[in-house]
Formats: structure tokens, C-alpha cells, sequence
């Protein structure tokens, strides 16, 4: 896939995935408790613990935010063995100051990235796991949306199942941006409990938020989903169907060429060009012809979609000469053929 082609569809993905639409809000407990940092700190110091996971915890409410960075950073290494550090973390979600980390290039830092103390605390609520599990759920109900999106980030990362249900209520937040790191959370648990309750609740949001669920399945990648996504793909927005065809091409099960090729004639050219793209991990005569058909699309990411699908299948490149690929597939579709002793009909223009 061109770069250029591979980035114009990740663009498209995600900006499905963060469109906004209204819905109900996510019905938690509200995260309303309050301390502040001279209390935060003065517990920390009463805490029977390392010095060295003291020293990091009290970092965390460091007037630099760079030292608050790397206070989050630090403890992200320890795991669990940094439980007692949840509910300070968790303070640091509120936190947005930007950061550049080449000011900071000892002990692991080497890049010039681009963070918060935001990020890097959700970072290391991931990695302690379970312990976080909890505040991470009651911070999916803060005022706040950026805690809200890093706390359903975080849970998603801890890869632990019993996050699904307060997940599945974030799939409807008032804000886009947690509904989509909500879904990617889920695809990113990578169970087929958890494919078989996005097909549940599929029905019963709006298709804006059923192009977060089918992105999810997708990531997940399991083969349940697949009639259910087939069966569907006909009747749905153009947003929809491209992100039905993405997961199916993801998921590379055969019950869907029927339905992928359906998609290459379809009025959006997301969809055709996603749908060639799907295509590449099939051989088959019809599927072969419906490519080369596809390199005279009016539409150039869908030339180039169709031209890397056969690229892929054959390891040939005949560019988007739709006459060079049609002649090379004349001659491969003969030999095959005189294998098996059929008679060979040219394809029809």
C-alpha cells in the first residue's frame, strides 16, 4: 500500500471514529472527590513504603512538569509493585501541560516526543493493572473529557475483561473523542465475550457510534462477527459500510468475498477502495477480474487501492496499466486453465 493511500484512509478511519453525534450520557457514579495537593502529599510521607516509590509519588505534584512526567514514567516501570501510587495518578489526569521529553534525556528518554503528565499517568495506571482498575472506571464519569478519553485508554491497555461493561457505557459519552478511545479499548481486549456484546449493542446506538463498534470488532478480530457484519452491510450509511468492509478485510474470512466484491461497485469511494484492499488476502479468478476492472475507477485511491490488492496477490507491478495487468491475466487464466483441461472465456470488459 502507498503511503499516501495507507495515510489518506487512517485519516478517514479516525475521523469516523472522533465524528460527533448526541447521546446519553455514560450513567457512573460521579467522580467528584477532591484532595488537595498538600493533603496528597503530606499522606504520601506518612506512607510505610520505598523511599525510592515515595521520592516518585511526591514528584507528582512537582511544580515542573517535566519532573512530573517523569515521576509518572518512572513508575510505570514498577508495575504493581506501584499500587500505592493509584489515587495520586489519578490526580495527574487532570494535568494537559505540555511537554517535550528531549529537555529530559536521561534514564530512557531519547526522543523529542511529545506528552503530558496526563498521558504518562494513564501510561502507568495501564501498566499497575488491576489495582487501577477501579479509579480508572470512576474517572470514566469525571466532568473532565480529556480523563474521561485517558481513563477509558488506560483500561483498555490493562487488558483485564472485567473493564468491558463500564467501557460498553462509555460507547455513548457526549464527547467523540472518549467514544472513540472507548471503542479502541474494547477492540483491544481481544475476546469473543467481548465481540459477541458489541454485536449486542450494535442495535441500539446510532451509526455514527456503530462505526466505533464495527472498528472495535475489527480490532478484534474474530470470526463471529462475520455474517452478522455481512448480513448488514447493504443497508447502512456509506460510513458504516467502509468500516464494515475495513473490518472484514481485517478479519480475512471467505464468507465476505461475496460481499467484498458487492463493494467495489458501490456509489462511495471509500468503500470500493477499501474494499480492494480487503481483497488482497483472496485468489480467485472473479476476484482477479473485479480488480483489474477496478484500475479504470474514475477515482484515483481506488486505482491505486485496486493496483497494490494485485500487487499483493501476484508480487507483479504493473503500475495502474489496466491493458498490461489484463493481458498478463489473460495468459496466467490460460495456463490455469489448460492444467485443468477447461476451455478458457476472455473475462467480459
Amino acid at each position: 500500500m502507498s503511503s499516501y493511500t495507507q495515510h489518506v484512509l487512517v485519516i478517514i478511519l479516525f475521523s469516523l471514529l472522533l465524528s460527533a453525534c448526541v447521546l446519553n450520557p455514560v450513567q457512573q457514579t460521579p467522580d467528584t472527590e477532591e484532595v488537595s495537593a498538600s493533603e496528597r502529599k503530606h499522606a504520601i510521607e506518612q506512607l510505610k513504603a520505598p523511599v525510592q516509590l515515595k521520592d516518585n509519588m511526591l514528584r507528582l505534584y512537582d511544580s515542573d512538569p517535566v519532573k512530573r512526567v517523569w515521576a509518572a514514567y518512572q513508575l510505570a516501570k514498577l508495575g504493581q509493585g506501584a499500587a500505592p501510587a493509584v489515587p495520586y495518578l489519578g490526580d495527574l489526569l487532570q494535568d494537559d501541560t505540555p511537554v517535550i521529553m528531549s529537555r529530559y534525556l536521561g534514564g530512557g528518554f531519547h526522543s523529542g516526543t511529545d506528552t503530558t503528565p496526563a498521558e504518562e499517568a494513564a501510561r502507568s495506571l495501564a501498566k499497575i493493572g488491576q489495582p487501577s482498575i477501579e479509579l480508572l472506571i470512576k474517572k470514566l464519569s469525571n466532568p473532565n473529557p480529556q480523563v474521561r478519553r485517558l481513563a477509558a485508554k488506560a483500561l483498555g491497555q490493562t487488558g483485564n475483561l472485567s473493564t468491558v461493561d463500564a467501557l460498553l457505557q462509555s460507547l455513548s459519552d457526549p464527547d467523540p473523542t472518549v467514544r472513540a478511545a472507548a471503542a479502541i479499548a474494547l477492540g483491544s481486549l481481544h475476546h469473543p465475550m467481548v465481540a459477541q456484546k458489541l454485536l449486542d449493542a450494535y442495535g441500539t446506538v446510532n451509526p455514527d457510534t456503530q462505526t466505533h463498534l464495527i472498528y472495535a470488532m475489527s480490532q478484534i478480530n474474530d470470526i463471529i462477527v462475520v455474517p452478522f457484519l455481512v448480513e448488514n452491510f447493504s443497508t447502512q450509511t456509506p460510513e458504516v459500510r467502509a468500516a464494515i468492509v475495513h473490518a472484514l478485510g481485517k478479519i480475512r474470512d471467505a464468507r465476505a468475498i461475496e460481499t467484498l466484491l458487492l463493494a467495489l461497485k458501490d456509489q462511495d469511494e471509500i468503500v470500493r477502495a477499501n474494499a480492494a484492499f480487503a481483497l488482497s488476502s483472496f485468489y480467485s479468478v472473479p476476484i482477479m477480474d473485479a480488480l483489474i476492472a477496478q484500475l479504470s475507477d474514475e477515482v484515483p485511491p481506488v486505482r491505486a487501492a485496486a493496483m497494490e490488492a494485485l500487487s499483493a496477490l501476484t508480487s507483479l507491478n504493473f503500475g495502474q496499466d489496466p491493458d498490461k495487468w489484463r493481458t498478463w491475466w489473460e495468459q496466467e487464466r490460460k495456463a490455469m486453465h489448460q492444467k485443468q483441461g477447461i476451455q478458457v472465456t476472455p473475462p467480459s470488459e
